[in-house]
């Protein structure tokens, strides 16, 4: 009797530790899967690789319509085994207040990410907040509501917002598609079923709709900056994680909703 009191009072000890523990045992887990961090490609470097290419395959014709023919047809570039763009990063709780609008705010959080990468700003925890509260503001003026767009009205948002000419939406995308936007140094926006992401920071069970933002990856994860948690920057998800969540809204119906990525172009 005795041993069996004492098997149980360790099975209980064991499952309090478990459950107190938890968020330190994720934590040691995302550590142990993580990998090295590239180093950070800064946008310069890509518009210097993007312009010498371009000069090339000028210079290898003297016709320059058929330069640019070929330069169109060409294969997409070789992809380097490690990549990392330098992304602006806040979440979209800047002060870890985490209100009704917070939570919802993670559409307004990754498209106002890449707007700071293309304008050179960086964050600070106030300047996100107010940058958040107007592109909430905006969408209530002309939208009636802020929750759940789905990816062609945050595209659009992106447009109305801050005037950008060209916001694509890319249904269907492949891993392949992702890194190559992200290699010409554009950061990709995805919409995902968030519980599918499987986050161990997402507050328990996690967000039914979620955006992140790919800004590189290692040799084996795809590097994100996710809005939904303080340690979002630089977090680390795989493939296949990714790929099976990435959804678009669908009414609601994000489990059925169609794979797609948002692409911000510069003016």
């Amino acid at each position: 009797m005795k041993k069996k009191i004492i098997i149980l009072l360790l099975i209980l000890t064991l499952a309090c530790l478990f459950y107190f523990g938890r968020h330190q045992i994720a934590e040691l887990w995302e550590n142990f899967v993580a990998e090295p961090l590239p180093e950070p490609t800064p946008l310069e470097n890509i518009n210097t690789r993007i312009n010498q290419n371009t000069n090339a395959a000028v210079n290898q014709n003297q016709n320059i319509n058929l330069s640019v023919n070929n330069n169109l047809n060409a294969a997409p570039p070789v992809l380097p085994s490690e990549f990392n763009l330098v992304v602006p990063f806040t979440t979209q709780s800047p002060f870890a207040e985490w209100t009704e609008q917070d939570n919802e705010s993670c559409e307004e959080a990754a498209i106002l990410t890449v707007h700071y990468y293309w304008q050179k700003k960086t964050f600070t925890k106030q300047i996100a907040k107010e940058e958040l509260q107007k592109i909430v503001d905006y969408e209530m003026a002309h939208l009636g509501f802020y929750k759940d767009t789905d990816a062609e009205e945050t595209a659009q948002l992106a447009k109305d917002m801050w005037g950008y000419k060209r916001v694509d939406v890319v249904w269907d995308p492949t891993l392949e598609d992702i890194k190559q936007q992200v290699y010409a140094g554009r950061p990709v926006i995805l919409p995902t079923a968030g519980r599918e992401l499987k986050n161990p920071n997402f507050k328990t069970p996690g967000p039914i709709y979620h955006m992140v933002v790919v800004r590189g990856w290692t040799k084996g994860m795809i590097i994100t900056n996710d809005p939904g948690t303080r340690k979002g920057e630089n977090y680390q998800y795989s493939p296949d994680i990714l790929m099976n969540a990435v959804h678009d809204w669908n009414d609601g119906d994000i489990m059925n909703g169609k794979k797609a990525m948002i692409v911000i172009y510069p003016n």
